[in-house]
């Protein structure tokens, strides 16, 4: 990495492969090595502050902590080294990119977890990159191989295929692997008699082979699912080509600003909420309201050129969480709302498996603390996974084609629903691009080990169950509607319910209807 950024003539370096390869680590001492040769100007971004901090901020105030009075951890955050400064940035969006970058100046930027990005993003960012004192400015991509900007990345360091504005000679690519980082093993040749001399001198197969049977993370990466361990392990570009929403999703046609979302919202929105359950796991929330936009505010708020109305939902908010219990997560989940917008919310899905008619079910507990603040109780939410996600994979095209699709005739239609998500979900927006189709079963999203919490698969089962209930929900069977009804129901209203339910069963099977004692007529 040091190499490409000081002896290379290529200006725009990427560094990928699996995770936990040192990437982001190496990035901060190769720019504190500048920073000690020669005066230097260099910025280090990411998507948002808490990953700047974690991944970069505080390794460095660890592993060289004669540098700390040196380092600013607020924002404006940097690091300074004599007359050289390494500033510490992020930008959720294009409006973060174009207030901190239009104006910047540096002889260096990382772009740390560059897949997060669009490539109009990271273009954007490389004109803060300007030459000074006879060096070529760089632009340094750090990438995992999987996220929402990925193909854009591939394209250019591995298919080779340049815009017409780009030169080839522009871009130099540097694969990484996770068995390089001997970190993840240094206990193990400890323990085996090994020295870290020894690890290096060893073939890469033989390391590969080490870290994979004696490295607690790496031995994680190596027995993971088929088709995540070829992009989280193996770093391998074609890996890509699993992607569940890689045709589909375009993160720069779907996120927008929370303004925006505020400018669409209208006061007879009909909002909802979905929730894919987890106690060890992690549970995710998310919120969404649905309107109809004319062609003419479309044009206005979105740019988009439509015929006819189009029915808009916009994700705008969510809420992940982990370890607590259902009473807590259902008073957080009241907290992320104003008192107005509770009564607002029309609907709530939660995992299909929690909502039954036993009092102490997840949908009951939570259902009586939403309730209290007039909120409505937990239904079940529709679990075709297959709809679900085919359902997301729609409104994704209508956003990315403005409103605006190709049928298999080839002739152009206007979509009647169009998915929008707020940059507020900044984890959701994460996850999608991450999701893989399962091999065994096209038409699904791979479901991996249910002992590992995955975050990037509960936020896609919440996702689906929010637009596949409210949008496109399956015919209810008789047992589905009188398990809900229950859910929501008082003790009092849970006796007549349950009553009633066995009465129609009697008669649907032809039995005589015995009713108790005070009902009879």
């Amino acid at each position: 990495m040091y190499e490409l950024l000081t002896d290379h003539p290529a200006t725009i370096i990427g560094v990928g492969g699996g995770r936990g390869a040192a990437k982001s680590s190496g990035a901060d001492r190769v720019a504190i090595t500048l920073m000690y040769e020669r005066p230097l100007l260099a910025c280090m971004v990411m998507r948002n502050f808490d990953q700047v901090f974690k991944y970069h901020i505080e390794p460095i105030r660890r592993d060289f902590g004669w540098l700390e009075n040196n380092l600013k951890t607020s924002m404006p955050a940097n690091l300074k080294v004599g007359k050289s400064q390494l500033d510490f940035s992020y930008a959720e969006n294009m409006d973060d990119i174009i207030r901190r970058f239009r104006s910047g100046n540096y002889d260096l930027i990382v772009i740390d977890q560059a897949e997060q990005f669009s490539w109009r993003e990271i273009a954007e960012i490389r004109k803060a990159t300007r030459s000074k004192g006879g060096r070529p400015a760089k632009l340094l991509l750090l990438f995992n191989m999987r996220g929402a900007g990925i193909q854009d990345l591939r394209k250019r360091f591995h298919l080779l295929e340049f815009n017409k504005d780009e030169d080839p000679r522009d871009y130099e690519f540097l694969k990484v692997n996770p068995w390089d980082n001997v970190e993840w093993v240094r206990a193990a040749l400890e323990e085996d008699g090994y020295t870290v001399e020894d690890y290096y001198g060893w073939s890469d197969e033989q390391r590969k082979a080490y870290a994979a049977a004696r490295g607690p993370y790496t031995r994680q990466l190596a027995t993971d699912d088929e088709v995540i361990r070829k992009a989280d392990w193996e770093g391998d570009w074609d890996s890509l080509e699993g992607a569940y929403f890689a045709n589909s999703f375009d993160l720069e046609a779907v996120r927008i600003a929370p303004s925006l979302v505020e400018s669409l919202r209208k006061p007879w929105a009909n909002h909802w909420m979905a929730q894919d359950w987890g106690r060890s796991h992690w549970c995710a929330s998310l919120w969404a309201l649905r309107i109809a936009l004319k062609p003419s505010e479309a044009k206005d708020l979105l740019d988009w050129e439509l015929v006819k109305p189009i029915n808009l939902t916009l994700i705008y908010r969510e809420l992940v969480l982990n370890e607590k219990e259902a009473p807590d997560v259902a008073q957080d989940m009241l907290d992320c709302m104003l008192a107005d917008e509770r009564a607002k919310i029309k609907a709530y899905f939660l995992s299909p498996e929690e909502v039954t008619d036993e009092p102490n079910s997840i949908g009951n507990q939570q259902s009586r603390v939403l309730r209290k603040s007039g909120v409505v109780g937990a239904q079940k939410a529709d679990n075709d996974r297959k709809g679900g996600y085919g359902l997301l994979s729609s409104l994704f095209k209508a956003a990315k084609g403005c409103g605006w699709g190709i049928d298999k005739d080839g002739k152009r239609f206007q979509y009647d629903d169009a998915v929008l998500i707020s940059s507020e979900c900044a984890e959701l927006l994460k996850a999608i691009p991450v999701l893989v189709r399962d091999p065994k079963n096209l038409d699904d999203v791979l479901k991996t080990d249910k002992s590992a919490a995955k975050l990037e698969q509960d936020l896609g089962d919440a996702a689906r169950y929010l637009v596949k209930s409210m949008l496109s929900p399956k015919r209810k069977t008789v047992e589905d509607d009188y398990r809900e009804k229950m859910a929501t129901a008082t003790p009092p209203q849970r006796m007549m319910i349950a009553a009633q339910h066995v009465w129609s069963q009697q008669k649907k099977q032809g039995r005589p209807v015995v009713r108790p004692s005070w009902r009879r007529d």
